[in-house]
């Protein structure tokens, strides 16, 4: 791979994370703290190292429940992750580290 397609995938990726945290943040205080479920049997392969990563830097927790409809992951915001969020960071090179 060349070094501008590198940093389009790595600038891709970024703004992924930022998308995929930003949207457990929103269900976090749209569900009063329930977090987002996602069925792990319909979960894109991405998305699960996107949450993996997210969840390695402590700006979210999994935990794994099971529901009427199987087996869920639920993800939920820690408080660093809404600092993470309401700080503005996420959107610049190097806020993922």
């Amino acid at each position: 791979m060349s070094e501008e397609k590198d940093k389009k995938v790595y600038h891709e990726r970024q703004i992924k994370r930022f998308e995929m945290l930003k949207d457990v943040y929103d269900i976090y205080f749209e569900t009063n703290g329930q977090g987002k479920q996602v069925l792990i049997d319909k979960i894109d392969p991405q998305d699960v190292l996107v949450y993996k990563y997210l969840e390695d830097l402590e700006l979210i927790e999994c935990e794994q429940i099971i529901n009427v409809e199987g087996s869920v992951n639920k993800y939920t915001i820690t408080a660093k992750g809404i600092n993470f969020i309401e700080e503005g960071r996420g959107r610049r090179r190097g806020d993922f580290q």
